[in-house]
């Protein structure tokens, strides 16, 4: 595979990231793993075992025609609101009061991730068979409307408002990159806001998101409950300083920071690697969406450019969204850091995220040539 500096770059920072992940799942989780009575590297071989599968999925999606994506966008999509449709059924499995998960056998993944990608697909689709005419009412705005309120509303329900919130931001992201009429965007998100204060403080579906906000506000003042996981988390972060207390050496994760290998992974490297390590990875993060928009800027094709800036989009808001979490700037909403974070399903996706951005980085260079 043909690429320039920017693909070669966002893939030397994939690989840095995903094994940086193994390793801190690895250290992250093996307290956890004894408590279950698995061998203590469970966690971190399956997550190991992942990566080479979710490598090889990009290395297919860096070399698989982008055009068939499009083609079958709305078929890619219903498919997966089906998926996601199938945890209100006996397949799906509860986790934490929310249906997020299909469970068949040992087998588990959260259909939420592949509607992300085809929410972003359809949308960079659809504006690229109409972006003449993406700037009026009916095929700019309706459009949108519809896509937001199908794709986001089937997520809120299982209930799991933070994807809900990223699949809304990416498929905004489309149409705002392919010059939607601002005042649409604004009445929308206007909109979303009055939906959202209604989501958060009116609606309990199976568990209270006003608990997290009183959490987020005053976790000492709620040891016993919600403020639990955040106050140790905190903790974690505090006790990493500027250089961290090494690897494999945080106190948290023995068992006080539930999560410690999962959502709230960041806190343990801030505490085995401290400020500087956290900053080191956010650097890394910022590395990779600049060059992923610099290959974005490229490309001639409204489709592939509109595609790239939903996938970075996704994983660039995923990464924020989670380390504000972790440093208690924003209340707990349950989103993984990309490449990192403990999941199978997830990484593997978010590995074939990145081979349709070198796909399209290796379509520049053969067209430059």
């Amino acid at each position: 595979m043909k690429l320039s500096k920017d693909g070669k770059a966002l893939l030397y920072i994939t690989v840095f990231l995903t094994i940086f992940g193994i390793i801190m799942v690895l250290s992250s989780s093996w307290p956890t793993a004894v408590s279950e009575h698995r061998a203590w590297y469970y966690y971190g071989l399956r997550q190991g075992i992942f990566a080479l599968l979710g490598f090889v999925f990009m290395q297919f999606t860096g070399v698989y025609d982008n055009e068939n994506y499009k083609k079958n966008a709305l078929w890619i999509f219903l498919i997966s609101l089906i998926l996601c449709a199938l945890v209100f059924t006996p397949l799906g499995k509860e986790i934490n009061y929310a249906k997020r998960w299909i469970k068949i056998k040992s087998f588990s993944f959260m259909p939420s991730d592949i509607l992300k990608f085809a929410s972003i697909n359809l949308a960079a689709a659809i504006v690229s068979q109409k972006i003449n005419k993406i700037k009026t009412f009916n095929e700019g705005f309706l459009r949108m409307i519809f896509l937001v309120a199908v794709s986001g509303g089937i997520v809120f329900m299982q209930p799991d408002l933070s994807t809900a919130i990223v699949i809304i931001g990416s498929v905004f992201c489309v149409f705002m990159v392919s010059g939607l009429n601002v005042r649409y965007i604004v009445s929308t998100l206007l909109t979303t806001l009055v939906f959202g204060y209604i989501a958060i403080f009116k609606v309990k579906i199976g568990y209270s998101r006003i608990d997290r906000i009183i959490a987020f506000i005053d976790p000492l003042g709620n040891l016993e409950d919600e403020g639990w996981q955040l106050s140790q988390s905190l903790a974690a972060v505090s006790n990493g300083s500027f250089l961290g207390s090494g690897l494999g050496m945080s106190k948290q994760k023995f068992l006080y920071l539930s999560q410690a290998h999962n959502d709230f992974i960041f806190a343990i490297i801030c505490e085995e690697f401290g400020f500087l390590g956290a900053l080191i990875l956010i650097i890394a993060y910022f590395a990779f969406l600049v060059c992923g928009i610099r290959i974005a800027m490229k490309t001639k094709y409204i489709y592939s450019k509109l595609l790239v800036s939903g996938i970075l989009f996704v994983i660039g808001i995923q990464a924020y969204v989670n380390m504000t979490v972790v440093t208690g700037l924003i209340p707990p909403t349950g989103l993984t850091l990309p490449f990192i974070s403990y999941g199978g399903t997830s990484l593997m996706i978010m590995l074939g995220l990145v081979g349709i951005i070198l796909n399209v980085d290796r379509n520049n260079e053969e067209e430059r040539k």
